[in-house]
């Protein structure tokens, strides 16, 4: 049995009361369970705790990591049996996909994370038997300060993953004018670019999905020019720069939650 699209890349808040029934609840926005499964068993909390235990620098260590907690119970109803370790290794599989990383595997029980486009990152206790699994999720609690990067962060960014979002940077409702307090962040690109005089970007808008995608993406072209426009005025040459509105296109969470629908309106720099 093959894994296909195990997690999906957005970031959302589930909530539903301790232990619903199945027919009441939702599988995790991001760890998906096998196709095939039937929720059997589901607790979500706004904040709790799980411990996870793995190897690290060659000694056992354990995390008692603290977030958002997700608890589900699945049965696998197919005409064969399916094994603890063909449970094991399509999880192991969608993590490394997701640029996840092992923590600890054993014959019926791996823990894993997966990062989230944000910076947090998802913690997860996998528990297998013979056509039946549980899980643990732990999400991290968000680090606001993560979010916005000074020159140096975004250089780094834009040098090991070839884009980087840009959030600190607000507009007025539906317009394209910037808002006070924007020019902290705009100043920090400003200074990047001074800094690397051979370094060109396209500027991107992203918005949320609210309102119809022809609108989002003039909207979002718009806030991209006035970004470059900004740059300009600072003394960056137009000839670096070029624009591009995306709209709601890509998104990096869920527009279902404000919580992700204030991640998916940001300004993104792209290395050309």
């Amino acid at each position: 049995m093959k894994l296909k699209n195990l997690f999906v890349p957005m970031i959302g808040m589930l909530i539903c009361a301790n232990m619903l029934a199945a027919a009441e609840t939702k599988d995790h926005p991001v760890i998906k369970p096998i196709p095939g499964s039937t929720l059997e068993g589901a607790e979500f909390k706004k904040y709790s705790s799980f411990t996870f235990e793995y190897e690290q620098d060659g000694k056992e260590v354990e995390k008692n990591d603290k977030g958002k907690h997700w608890f589900f119970y699945y049965e696998l109803k197919k005409e064969e049996d399916v094994s603890e370790l063909e449970i094991i290794e399509n999880y192991k599989q969608a993590a490394f996909e997701k640029g996840g990383k092992i923590l600890k595997e054993g014959d019926a029980k791996l823990d894993f994370t997966v990062p989230l486009p944000d910076g947090r990152t998802l913690w997860a206790h996998l528990h297998t038997w013979v056509n039946s699994y549980e899980l643990n999720i732990i999400e991290e609690k968000a680090f606001k300060k993560r979010l916005v990067f000074g020159a140096d962060e975004m250089k780094r960014k834009l040098d090991t993953a070839g884009h980087v979002s840009i959030y600190g940077i607000h507009f007025d409702v539906d317009k394209s004018i910037l808002k006070i307090g924007s020019e902290k962040v705009l100043t920090e690109i400003v200074k990047l670019l001074k800094g690397y005089p051979n370094l060109k970007i396209e500027i991107q808008g992203h918005t949320d999905s609210k309102g119809s995608k022809d609108y989002n993406l003039k909207l979002s072209e718009r806030r991209a020019q006035t970004v470059r426009s900004f740059l300009i005025i600072y003394g960056i040459d137009a000839s670096r720069m070029t624009t591009k509105g995306y709209g709601p296109d890509k998104p990096v969470a869920s527009n279902e939650t404000e919580e992700g629908r204030s991640l998916n309106r940001r300004v993104e720099l792209k290395k050309l």
